[in-house]
């Protein structure tokens, strides 16, 4: 059963990837029949197709795997993003030729992958799944609006592809390589701290039903992901002399700051209805949309009393809710696993077929949508 469940997560792997490299030819397809030159930027690789994948961000990641943080003359606000990423494009680079936006690229293809898997494996595991629940699971992943930021060089693959991992070995009680998984998830997105968070609720609720009369040794792999951050924050205060410079960075370059919920919701509001075309309406409208939804699933989880989930999935959306902006939701969903595993394995009936069909439907049309947009270089958060 270990072996044909293994084979089935690898075969789930593989399909994502022909997905993404389906999705990839669509993005050059589209970029060329528009039209769209050579992108125009510093960090530009000059390589035509590549360039499609690069944008917004991933101008700060191929910076700091290039020079580092706080290169000569550049203050702000690379220091913004943690260095898990961008330390391995550099570490790939030779691979690629020295590419590092291909390192980057080839980063995504591959953790994406591997996150489908392992997508697979968790949700043929949990006890309300199974084969045709991780189907579904995986299918929701690969058809994901924002799923361009799979094949581009951006976080969200390699995040998601730990914290899988992460929480695929800590179900399984291999605590030491969950902890390092988490760790390593926490060096590549500050949400790791809110995986690690998660973890914690899910090693109470395993030795609750041990009924031991206290925690393992193991219970000490749960403090590594904080290790990341402290390694992080000191690499920051030797050259800032602030404990506090990946937060002012944020605050610096964004204006971010926390703000009450309703707050936040007028702010967004009010930045839709200023739109000065309707392609950033559109962005501004999903933004508002995905926060409102992680809501929604946040209650599904509680719902299903998947309480480690509930927490992941509650700190990862209370982030967003209780902030000034609302901006990049959609693509930050794309690391709620939870939620894919929730929708995947509620009560299998005709009326939850025909949700899920429509949903799936939606989402589908959504994602050629945004796939458009990306490829014709119109905004998208």
């Amino acid at each position: 059963m270990t072996t044909l469940r293994s084979s089935s997560a690898v075969r789930a792997g593989a399909a994502f990837l022909a997905s993404r490299v389906l999705l990839a030819a669509t993005v050059a397809l589209i970029a060329a029949v528009t039209g769209q030159g050579a992108v125009h930027h510093e960090w530009a690789s000059d390589i035509w197709w590549l360039d499609r994948f690069s944008l917004w961000d991933s101008y700060h990641f191929i910076r700091i795997a290039t020079w580092g943080y706080l290169p000569p003359g550049l203050d702000c606000c690379d220091q913004a993003y943690f260095p898990g990423y961008p330390l391995l494009m550099a570490a790939l680079a030779p691979l690629t030729g020295g590419n590092v936006t291909a390192a980057g690229l080839l980063i995504s293809l591959v953790a994406g992958a591997v996150a489908a898997g392992l997508l697979w494996t968790l949700v043929a595991d949990d006890p309300r799944g199974g084969t045709v629940a991780a189907r579904r699971a995986v299918t929701l992943m690969a058809l994901a609006p924002t799923g361009f930021f799979f094949v581009a060089v951006y976080t969200e693959a390699l995040f998601l592809a730990l914290a899988l991992g992460a929480w695929v070995l800590a179900t399984r009680r291999h605590w030491w390589f969950a902890g390092v998984l988490a760790a390593l998830a926490t060096g590549v997105r500050v949400n790791g701290l809110f995986l690690a968070a998660a973890l914690v609720v899910l090693y109470a609720v395993q030795w609750h039903g041990d009924g031991r009369p206290r925690p393992r040794l193991d219970v000490l792999a749960l403090g590594l992901p904080a290790l990341s951050v402290v390694a992080f924050m000191a690499h920051l205060h030797g050259r800032t002399g602030s404990w506090d410079a990946w937060r002012e960075a944020e605050h610096r370059g964004w204006d971010r700051a926390t703000a009450w919920p309703w707050e936040g919701l007028s702010t967004a509001w009010q930045s839709l209805m200023d739109s000065p075309d309707g392609w950033l309406a559109a962005s501004r409208a999903a933004d508002i949309a995905a926060v409102l939804l992680g809501v929604a699933l946040c209650i599904l989880l509680a719902r299903q009393r998947r309480w480690p989930e509930l927490t992941y999935l509650t700190l990862t959306v209370g982030v967003v809710l209780c902030s000034n902006l609302w901006v990049s939701t959609p693509r930050y969903a794309l690391t709620w696993f939870p939620a894919y595993l929730a929708i995947a394995t509620m009560r299998d009936n005709t009326a939850y077929r025909r949700a899920y069909a429509v949903g799936l439907g939606l989402s589908a049309a959504l994602l050629l949508g945004a796939t458009w947009a990306v490829a014709t270089r119109h905004w998208l958060a």
